[in-house]
Formats: C-alpha cells, sequence, structure tokens
C-alpha cells in the first residue's frame, strides 16, 4: 500500500502535470479565448470569388539550364517513388465512392495528416510538368483521381463540412490540424480546375476556418523543455497560404498581420523585446515579438533535450511559410527570415558530410539520416538567403536522400508511416516549386571552401554545448539536459549515432541526464580556435555517485575522455558501463568488422539474436573507420561489451547497437581515490594504426590530477580546479 507521503507526492505530481499538459494543450491548440470576437463567416459566393487560381505553368520544369532540369527532376523523381508506395494504401469510403482516404480513418494527427499530406503529393503528381514525364495517362489520371477524392472526403469531415472522421469525429481546431489542413490548401490549389464547386467550397471553408483561429489567439511562448518555435512556425505556414490563395477574401489583411506575428515569434529571443531595428509594415521587431522560444545562441529545447531535430524543423517551417509568397510571385516579408540566418549559421556548425546536421543533445526520435527532411533547409537557404554553402549542403543531401530512398525501395527512412513519408514529400514539393520559380539560388561553394567555412569551435553558451567541426571530424560535448560527448569520424552517421549517454556512459542502467535525475555540480569550459575541454563534475543516482569528468577534442583528428567515479558511503553500483559509443552501418550493409586483442569479429545489424558479447581488449577498432584505447587506474581490469539487437524498436524502428568501452567483468567498490578510466579516440584509422597506438597509450594518476599521454601529444586534466591542459604537436 502507498505510504501517506509518497501518495501525497504523487498526488501533487499528477496535479501539477495535468496542469501542465492543460495548459500546454490549449496554448498549442491556438483555441480562441472566449472574450475573443471571432471574425464574421463571408457568404458562398464572395469565398469563392477570394480564391486566386495557381499559375501551373509558372512551375514547368522543361525551361531552365541542365544543372536545374537535372536538381527539379530529382525532386520529382523522388515525390514519384513516394506516390508509387502512397497509392497501395489508398480506399474508397463505404457508401461514397467518389471519397477516398489513407490510413485507418480516424480523426487524428496519425490519420488525418497522412490523408492532407497525399492530397498535395497527387495533385502535385498530377499536374505539374517536371523536365522529363515518368507517367503515362492514365498513371497522372489515376493520382489527379485519388488526389480529388481524399479531398472530397477531408472536407465534409472538417468542422466546417458538417460531416465526420470515419471513426465518427470531425477533424479541425485541433493542435496541429493547420498544419494538416495546409497540405490539403496546397494539393487543392494545384488541382483546382478539376474540383466541382462544392468542393472548392469545403475547401476554402477549412483553410478560412484554421486561418481564423489565429486572428486573435497569440502565438506560443516556451523556452525551457518545450519550445513553441514548431508550433508557432506551422501556424504560420496556414496563414501565409490562405492569405496567398485567397488575397481577395475579407480577413486577407488580418490574416496578413497575422502571419507575421507568428513567424516573428518562432526563433524569438529575449532580446527582440528591445530590438528597436525596421520590421514589417513601419513596425519596429520588439512590436512584433512577444514571446520567448529559444535562447540567444539560437538552440532551444523540446521534448526536454537542447534538440537539433526541433531546431532543424522549425527552421524549414519558416521556409514553408515563406513559400507562398514565391509561388504567387511576390517578396517574403521580413517576418519570414527573423534569425533564420542565424539558425542557418548553428546547423552548417553541426553539419555531417552527407548533407544532415549531427544531434550534438542526442535524439529521442531515433532517426540519424534525415537529409529526406532537412534538404528544405539548405536549399531554400541558397535561394532565399543566397547562402552558397548551404547550395552546397543541399546538393550533398539531395544525392544521400535519393540513395537512401532507392535503398528502403521508395521510403524515405527506416519509418514507413504515411505521415512521416508524407510530411517529406511535401517539403521536397516545396523545394521544387521554389526552385522552378526562382532558380537554384547561388552557385554552391567547393567542397573544400565549405570545409573551410565549416572548420573550427563554436561554444553555444546558453545551449550548454561545444562543438568542433574539421575536414574529417566532428566532436562535441553538451552538458544541458543531456550531458554526452560525441565523436564522428569522416562520414561518421554511418559509424556512430549519437547515444544519449554517449561517453558519459550509465550507471546502474541511468544515464547522467537530467530526467534521469543527475546534476552538473561544476562545468569549465576551455574553447581555443581550433580546440576545447569541458571538465565537470555530475552528481548521479541521487548524489550516490559522483563522475568526475574531462572531454577533450584535439585539433588531431583525436578525442581523450577522462573519468573518475565516486561512490558515497560504501554504496557499490551493480552495473557499470561508461565510455558509452553508439554504433551505426554503412548504407546498405548489414555487417561489420570489429578488430581487437580478441582479433576479429563480425558483427550483424537487422536479423541476428540478441546478446551482449564480452569483448577482451584494452583497444577496438569499427571497421577501419575509428580506433578505441581504453585505460583503467591501478588494479582495474576492463571489459569492453558490445549490445547486439536485432531490430528497431517503437515508432522509428531505427536498429541501435552500441559499445561501453569501460566496464568490469564483476561488480567492483569504487575505492576511496575513485575508479579512474581513459578512453582515447582515433578517428579516421585503420585496424593496425589502433593496435601500435595501443602500445603507445600511456595513462598516471596522481591524486585529483591524471595525465594521458598518446607518444608526443599530452592531455593533463586537475579535477581539483576542474581544468584540463592540452599539449599537442602540429599535426
Amino acid at each position: 500500500m502507498m505510504r501517506p507521503v509518497v501518495r501525497c507526492c504523487a498526488i501533487a505530481w499528477l496535479l501539477a502535470v495535468t496542469v501542465f499538459w492543460t495548459f500546454d494543450a490549449a496554448v498549442g491548440q491556438g483555441t480562441t479565448p472566449k472574450d475573443a470576437k471571432s471574425p464574421a463567416r463571408v457568404d458562398d459566393a464572395t469565398l469563392l470569388r477570394s480564391v486566386a487560381p495557381l499559375n501551373l505553368e509558372s512551375f514547368d520544369g522543361r525551361d531552365g539550364d541542365e544543372r536545374t532540369r537535372e536538381t527539379l527532376q530529382a525532386y520529382y523523381d523522388s515525390v514519384l517513388d513516394w506516390g508509387r508506395v502512397l497509392r497501395r494504401t489508398f480506399h474508397r469510403v463505404p457508401g461514397h465512392p467518389d471519397w477516398g482516404y489513407y490510413g485507418d480513418g480516424n480523426h487524428q494527427e496519425n490519420a488525418v495528416r497522412a490523408v492532407c499530406y497525399a492530397v498535395c503529393i497527387n495533385g502535385f503528381l498530377a499536374e505539374i510538368a517536371p523536365p522529363e514525364d515518368r507517367l503515362d495517362p492514365s498513371e497522372r489520371d489515376r493520382f489527379r483521381a485519388e488526389a480529388v477524392a481524399a479531398i472530397r472526403y477531408l472536407v465534409q469531415s472538417h468542422q466546417t463540412g458538417g460531416g465526420a472522421c470515419l471513426n465518427g469525429h470531425p477533424w479541425g481546431n485541433q493542435w496541429q490540424s493547420a498544419m494538416w489542413a495546409r497540405a490539403l490548401g496546397m494539393g487543392a490549389w494545384m488541382v483546382w480546375d478539376r474540383l466541382d464547386r462544392p468542393t472548392r467550397l469545403g475547401v476554402a471553408r477549412v483553410l478560412e476556418f484554421e486561418a481564423d483561429r489565429f486572428i486573435t489567439t497569440p502565438p506560443r511562448s516556451g523556452l525551457v523543455n518545450n519550445t513553441g518555435a514548431e508550433e508557432n512556425a506551422w501556424n504560420a505556414g496556414m496563414i501565409t497560404l490562405a492569405s496567398a490563395m485567397m488575397p481577395g477574401h475579407p480577413h486577407a489583411a488580418d490574416w496578413d498581420q497575422a502571419a507575421k506575428r507568428y513567424l516573428y515569434n518562432t526563433f524569438s529571443i529575449a532580446d527582440d523585446k528591445r530590438d528597436t531595428s525596421p520590421g514589417d509594415d513601419g513596425r519596429r521587431v520588439c512590436d512584433w515579438v512577444t514571446t520567448v522560444n529559444a535562447y540567444p545562441d539560437l538552440t532551444l529545447e523540446n521534448h526536454g533535450l537542447v534538440h537539433v531535430g526541433y531546431l532543424k524543423n522549425s527552421h524549414a517551417m519558416m521556409f514553408e511559410a515563406a513559400a507562398p509568397y514565391v509561388l504567387t510571385g511576390r517578396e517574403p516579408p521580413k517576418a519570414c527570415f527573423h534569425h533564420v540566418q542565424g539558425v542557418t549559421e548553428v546547423l552548417l556548425d553541426c553539419i555531417a558530410w552527407e548533407g544532415t546536421p549531427i544531434y550534438f543533445g542526442g535524439n529521442d526520435w531515433k532517426l540519424v539520416h534525415t537529409q529526406c527532411q532537412d534538404v528544405i533547409n539548405f536549399a531554400m537557404a541558397a535561394i532565399l538567403l543566397q547562402d552558397a554553402r548551404a547550395a552546397r549542403v543541399a546538393e550533398t543531401a539531395l544525392d544521400w536522400l535519393r540513395r537512401i530512398q532507392q535503398e528502403r525501395k521508395g521510403y524515405f527512412s527506416v519509418r514507413t508511416d504515411p505521415e512521416h513519408n508524407g510530411m517529406v514529400a511535401l517539403r521536397l514539393i516545396f523545394c521544387y516549386l521554389t526552385i522552378a520559380q526562382r532558380g537554384l539560388g547561388v552557385e554552391p561553394v567547393t567542397q573544400a571552401e565549405l570545409d573551410k567555412y565549416v572548420t573550427g569551435v563554436r561554444h553555444l553558451a546558453h545551449g550548454q554545448a561545444i562543438l568542433h567541426r574539421t575536414p574529417t571530424k566532428f566532436a562535441s560535448f553538451a552538458w544541458g539536459s543531456n550531458r554526452m560527448g560525441l565523436a564522428l569520424p569522416y562520414d561518421g552517421n554511418w559509424t556512430v549515432w549519437p547515444h544519449f549517454a554517449s561517453y558519459t556512459g550509465l550507471v546502474d542502467g541511468r544515464d547522467a541526464s537530467r530526467r534521469a535525475g543527475a546534476t552538473i555540480v561544476k562545468l569549465n569550459p576551455q574553447v581555443e580556435a581550433d580546440r576545447f575541454a569541458a571538465t565537470g563534475e555530475i552528481k548521479r543516482l541521487g548524489g550516490r555517485v559522483t563522475q568526475d569528468f574531462a572531454f577533450a577534442s584535439l585539433k588531431k583528428d583525436v578525442v581523450v575522455y577522462i573519468e573518475r567515479l565516486q561512490a558515497k558511503d560504501g554504496f557499490r553500483p551493480k552495473t557499470r558501463e561508461t565510455g558509452v559509443v553508439g554504433h551505426e552501418y554503412p548504407l546498405g550493409e548489414n555487417t561489420r568488422t570489429l578488430f581487437g586483442r580478441f582479433g576479429r569479429k563480425q558483427v550483424v545489424a537487422l536479423g541476428n539474436a540478441r546478446a551482449v558479447h564480452p569483448l577482451e581488449s584494452d583497444w577496438l577498432n569499427v571497421g577501419g573507420k575509428v580506433g578505441y584505447v581504453v585505460r583503467r587506474g591501478a588494479g582495474r581490469t576492463n571489459l569492453m561489451r558490445y549490445h547486439d539487437e536485432r531490430s528497431g524498436e517503437g515508432r522509428v524502428p531505427q536498429l541501435q547497437e552500441w559499445f561501453s568501452l569501460v566496464g568490469d567483468r564483476k561488480p567492483a567498490p569504487l575505492s576511496g581515490t575513485g575508479d579512474w578510466a581513459c578512453v582515447v579516440t582515433f578517428l579516421n584509422q585503420s585496424p593496425e594504426e589502433t593496435a601500435q597506438q595501443a602500445e603507445q597509450v600511456r595513462f598516471t594518476v596522481d591524486g585529483d590530477t591524471a595525465v594521458c599521454r598518446m607518444g608526443d601529444d599530452v592531455v593533463t586534466v586537475d579535477f581539483a580546479r576542474k581544468t584540463t591542459t592540452i599539449q599537442e604537436t602540429s599535426p
């Protein structure tokens, strides 16, 4: 039976969570306050007259130079490959043969969102002329017919249509329904000439209703744990579409103002409220901004993480919101680009060689190879921001997303749900239409020039991370909500994935994150132009274990991690696995060879039995890509472990296997002087080179100080002072 004091705490916690989520849902849905006056509904004739048809001829891909045609064709073919997968799940509505849907037909995000995306995908494939037509007339007719059928289903089942989804509930006026309606509107715009009057009216009513919600509702604000940036951006996308598609609507001027308000409040920072520089419509920036959704260094938090995924997602949605202006031949307002260039800089500072940002703070969505989602960030930055670095990244991302999609038989990633794949296809459609209208933007820099731009160290003080990128490596340490280090070789996303416990590890199965109850007591970042160190102290397991740590990234392709674990009052952890590194496989390969004192061992990705493999070695080389040398304190014998998984699990079935490089065969007490360990990571190294380094690495401890020697290079840590010193010979 629950003790009274525990019950009280549990009830208080439950009430707090209920209040938080109730508030979050109410704000996130953008529901109109009770005292706000709803805009007056216009009559049917006025509503239909307000619609300005989209000039489809302006997106004809057959014109233009060779590079532009090749790029457009790649985007079109990618959408087409997914469209051919998507149509396998099309269903007619019983009793309504001219209605159609995808998924299970309920009124929630996982169903309605996918159908709305399908409308846009089918409409695009049916009506847009690519450089080379891949469709015969019958296939084009099928895409068109399915687009129209899905539109009819969606408009009658929306709150404005008087009907319902297959589960008996209407959709609309929901947390994310503006984003779904935007996809419906884009698709309907492309097939507008194919729609009868009642269906056109239904579409216009949906867009009117969803856009009107935000005329009086203020943008969302959120900084710690749960930013409002993404929601403000997707709501802005709905409003900009409505104002572009229905410029003659009596509410169009109000929508225009609401769109700008939501855009200015996407990457809003505290200093914006004091920014008197000119914004749109003769108003200062401070007159537009009412929220704080990002830190001054333009990082943000979501799902309790300093989350690169939601940063780039909000960035992409800002460009999506700018697209309706471009598609109708207008210049986007300043609001569309508020802090967007600054966010672009953050994304470039953590860019991988495959054209996607690296998740230096971890990723609870598991996906790492997100080029399909991210290409819009860089393609649109090249066009609308004239960023030549982004243009190079966009080319790389497009190449890789096509490789991945072909490997996945038309899907964009390991996710096979129409919701995710539909979102990706919509972004590719925005890229195609914008390029067809504006061209590719600036000429891309060369790869060598991009390497020069991104090389260096960036300290994200508010995002609590340090990033170090060179032409051949990426290293980072983050100490915000997650405390984790990363060290990636060239093309490293195909070798290492960002495990939440990377380097700092697991003690009694718990990582060093804020959500696991661990706290940072001290942290000393030491940043130079071409190397960095972070030295600190973490209290783990309710303070029963203290972990001192140092993470140093050298100028060379070398990273050194040193830790000391101490226990309180004789506490002995049941398990200790530190020096954790996530393991990824190359595209199209299902095996990898490991090398160590044990010889050679082949590990299998998908399909093998789940197991934990002990590796008796003080060094390890992973497939000729990265080497690790481990040293332990006096009296300790080290045991590495490889966590071998059969398949991915959960909503995102991404396989996530991992190493723990520091461990013991049996649980061992943590001595009074502490349990010391050192992991030296040698990036871009062959097995033979790692074996040689294993004979040269020396690790000594004296009181609170430890020294790691790697030939002539020396890293010294003083945990009493929380300082790390790097002495390094020329690369």
